[in-house]
């Protein structure tokens, strides 16, 4: 009996996988790869574990922040208690342009690996998925099992056939720096974005006991990492990482350069299908962190306003709108450059405020907030420029824009 009691909290964490490894593996895979790897070059693949250990920094501090700030944006609920409400703006704005960014880097990847891609399959992507939510359908138990079974055979044809044949030697292009290490783990920490679904959770019934939680994140964490890697070396070593630096659907073009291009199809048709559920995660992530923001006054009230299913339509419509514009103007990988710059600062004073909030409880999780508001830091500051300019961009508007609200507010009281 006590090997079954012992057992029945892995049990729990099994079935919360579906939830959280769902969406991790659907964004970095598909998404993130190709700009990792132009970045590092032969450097890339120690910057799997690197992002995955930011990750984890994440995922600590976001379940205690959950646990203690009940309801929607949790984390964001957090910084603006503990921080202060300017710091709140920052990580609100970053958060919500981060996942904004997510879902037009998503997008306009699954427009890459269908048969036409081009912007507007994109925007007629993001519209539907909205379309999806707001019906109040939800990816959840088999069909969160279902979506995870196809994105892991899709992975499996494309590895398969990456070993299965020699790569035809490739120069090897410029020679990057170890130093690079960190700009590439920025954008395969995008690969672990779909954590906050099972640590935040914005709805009550999608909640689960923090000890599955935990060993559902760190399972999911650490299959995500090893995925990563396994793929990472499949394709590199296929393409190379000079060429898959500059492919805008990398598992497609390892499929062609393993002459196994009669698979393309299939593989496209399936991955994406299989970043359909991200898509609807990274909008549930922002839709969370905008009813916070919206509860606190700091976004109209009229966005909140709720469909017969109880779905805030008007916040995720403007949300798809903001993304259906980048996506029409950016192209996936700088977008999954700028998501990931921004939810770094984001997770950055995530991290600073569940130090605070744990800051009597000298435990391991306040040290792993600190070192996760480090890697953040570190991170973040790594990314391309243009990346950095948007995330500025991303710090700097909300503050501004709430503090002219303050103000236009006490003069009209006054």
């Amino acid at each position: 009996m006590a090997g079954l009691a012992g057992a029945s909290p892995w049990r729990a964490g099994l079935r919360t996988i579906p939830l959280g490894l769902g969406g991790m593996l659907g964004a970095g895979v598909f998404v993130g790869l190709s700009p990792a790897a132009g970045v590092a070059g032969r450097w890339t693949l120690i910057a799997v574990p690197l992002a995955a250990l930011t990750a984890w920094c994440a995922v600590v501090s976001t379940s205690h922040q959950s646990a203690s700030y009940r309801g929607a944006g949790a984390a964001y609920s957090c910084v603006r208690d503990k921080l202060g409400v300017l710091p709140g703006r920052v990580a609100a704005g970053t958060g919500l342009f981060g996942h904004v960014a997510a879902m037009a880097a998503i997008a306009g990847a699954v427009a890459e690996y269908l048969p036409t891609p081009n912007p507007v399959t994109a925007a007629a992507v993001l519209l539907l998925v909205v379309l999806v939510s707001t019906a109040g359908l939800r990816i959840r138990g088999l069909s969160g099992w279902l979506w995870l079974g196809l994105t892991l055979a899709v992975l499996t044809v494309v590895v398969t056939a990456c070993l299965s044949i020699a790569p035809v030697p490739v120069s090897t292009g410029v020679e990057h720096g170890p130093l690079a290490i960190t700009s590439s783990a920025g954008f395969f920490f995008f690969a672990f974005l779909g954590f906050e679904r099972l640590t935040a959770p914005d709805a009550e019934r999608d909640r689960h006991p923090r000890a599955a939680v935990r060993r559902g994140a760190l399972l999911g964490v650490s299959a995500t990492a090893v995925v990563l890697l396994t793929v990472s070396f499949a394709v590199i070593r296929q393409l190379g990482a000079a060429r898959l630096g500059l492919s805008p659907a990398p598992l497609l073009d390892a499929l062609r350069a393993a002459d196994a291009a009669t698979l393309t199809s299939g593989v496209g048709l399936g991955a994406a299908l299989a970043m359909t559920p991200v898509l609807l995660g990274a909008l549930e992530s922002g839709r969370s962190t905008g009813l916070a923001v919206i509860s606190d006054g700091e976004l109209p009230a009229s966005l909140g306003r709720r469909g017969g299913n109880g779905t805030p339509y008007l916040l995720e419509l403007v949300l798809a709108a903001a993304a259906v514009l980048l996506a029409l103007f950016v192209t996936p990988a700088l977008a999954t450059g700028v998501a990931a710059c921004c939810l770094l600062v984001h997770y950055a004073f995530v991290n600073a405020a569940a130090r605070v909030l744990l800051v009597d409880e000298w435990t391991w999780s306040t040290r792993t907030a600190c070192l996760g508001m480090g890697l953040s830091v570190i991170l973040a500051m790594s990314m391309p420029v243009p990346a950095m300019l948007f995330t500025l961009g991303a710090v700097l508007v909300p503050p501004v824009c709430g503090a002219l609200v303050d103000r236009t507010g006490s003069a009209t009281r006054g």
